[in-house]
């Protein structure tokens, strides 16, 4: 989901960007110091942001825009591009004094860490230039107590994720294997086919996912005109992203999910306390073949819907489970909303209004804002996580980021694009995928080439609420 492990700063970065210190997006607007959140109080069990656990007969907060899938690929990219290792529990957070241990580019440094010669744990010793897998095929190597060897450990906090990252290892090991088959084993060869893989998914990400984040109408206006950009040597990752409009996903998460034909399982236990079962999707441990994901039923036309994007969050992340979260972390400090509401303070982060007025968008008024199912749950200056939520709720239709949360997001991703100046945007800016079907790809075609499946990509042109 985001930040949930308590992960150290040793994680393998990558070779192209040095890690860099946070910043901001617009270090002129005056922070939100405090709010007042109403009676019932923001974060809260049971509180204005509890959206409970619907059935998956229950359609209401489905999202039409975004499949399932889409949800744990967010939380893939999230941790390609950050990991803040700073306790969410610090009052006050000295942003020139924090570093952001991930590199801040789109470039799978969470798959190839450090490379085959820095890192080789991480790579197949039987098949060069591959990255290793169980041997089964069905799950990433472990080592004996259970837990993933990869190059961020974040990517094996659940299930889902766990199995998104093994695609992405298959992809490369079939990329290798098959696209560069001509050139000799070694180095040069390794590196053309890191550099096929790694323009793939950026396309991906800049050409199907940002604009079924924001619409295809915002994300081709931040490729012509970023709007932001990095005035420094490197790049930095701006905590209007990290800490409040890239956190949108969270309220994605759905409390459990198909897995492939007859099986589910719920995201988290019932029971905070509960250890390790077969039927829930906590990670750090090997992958049992019940919850082996089938990736039919999270991309392509037929999956299964993801959640809609708005205010309201599943009751499983208002109550996070050991495993998740220390057992000795106390109730309050249970819920994600609480953890991302508490986060924005420490960062001091402006209020919603407050970068919309600078944006020159349309502030939402006080009763969309703060009003839900007819009663009243705030008032005032909004935090900004919360603010963007609701903006995609009430202008987004729950579909989509909209105003404040699409700029964000837009802006953050073309800029970091621009800075690394290994990406194709800087080396190719006319670069056509090859894999996909009519000069496109998408996961769906992903999943088709690396498993030999046939899934119906969808059309970003033709998703709703454009």
């Amino acid at each position: 989901m985001h930040g949930f492990d308590y992960a150290s700063a040793h994680v393998p970065r990558g070779r192209f960007n040095t890690p860099g210190r946070f910043g901001r997006m617009f270090p002129w607007l005056r922070s939100l110091k405090a709010f007042d959140p109403g009676p019932d109080e923001l974060g809260k069990v049971g509180g204005a942001m509890d959206g409970g656990n619907p059935p998956p007969t229950d359609t209401t907060h489905n999202n039409d825009r975004m499949k399932a899938g889409y949800t744990f690929l967010g939380q893939f990219v999230d941790h390609d591009l950050t990991l803040d290792t700073t306790s969410i529990l610090e009052r006050q957070v000295d942003l020139n004094a924090t570093t952001n241990f991930r590199t801040p580019a789109f470039e799978l440094d969470s798959v190839y860490g450090l490379g085959p010669a820095v890192q080789p744990y991480l790579y197949d010793q039987d098949r060069p230039g591959q990255l290793l897998v169980s041997a089964s095929g069905s799950d990433l190597q472990r080592n004996a107590q259970g837990r993933a060897i990869m190059g961020d450990p974040r990517n094996d906090e659940n299930t889902i994720v766990s199995q998104l990252h093994l695609l992405f290892v298959k992809f490369h090991n079939k990329v290798y294997e098959t696209e560069f088959a001509d050139m000799p084993h070694g180095k040069a060869r390794f590196e053309a086919a890191q550099t096929f893989v790694r323009w793939h998914y950026q396309w991906l990400v800049m050409n199907e996912f940002l604009p079924r984040l924001v619409g295809r109408q915002r994300a081709a206006a931040a490729m012509d005109d970023p709007g932001f950009e990095f005035e420094t040597e490197h790049a930095y990752m701006p905590v209007e992203f990290s800490a409040a409009a890239y956190r949108f996903g969270h309220s994605q998460v759905r409390p459990g999910y198909a897995l492939g034909q007859g099986r589910g399982a719920a995201l988290f236990p019932g029971d905070p306390d509960a250890p390790f079962g077969a039927l829930d999707l906590r990670g750090f441990r090997p992958v049992l073949p019940e919850l082996e994901v089938d990736w039919a039923f999270f991309f392509g036309t037929t999956a299964q819907p993801g959640k809609k994007v708005d205010t309201l969050i599943s009751t499983v992340l208002l109550q996070l489970p050991t495993g998740v979260v220390p057992k000795e972390e106390p109730n309050r400090h249970r819920s994600l909303a609480t953890r991302n509401l508490q986060r924005g303070l420490d960062m001091n982060l402006p209020s919603g209004q407050t970068v919309a007025c600078h944006l020159g968008l349309p502030v939402l008024g006080e009763t969309e804002l703060w009003t839900t199912n007819g009663a009243t749950v705030g008032r005032g200056p909004a935090p900004l996580w919360f603010y963007i939520l609701r903006e995609a709720e009430v202008r987004g239709g729950g579909r989509r980021l909209d105003g404040v949360g699409a700029e964000i997001v837009a802006r953050t991703f073309v800029a970091l694009m621009l800075k690394d100046k290994a990406s194709y945007l800087v080396q190719e800016p006319g670069f056509v995928p090859t894999l996909g079907t009519g000069g496109r790809f998408t996961m769906t075609d992903m999943v088709n080439y690396t498993l030999g499946a046939s899934l119906v990509s969808e059309d970003v042109a033709t998703l709703p609420g454009d």
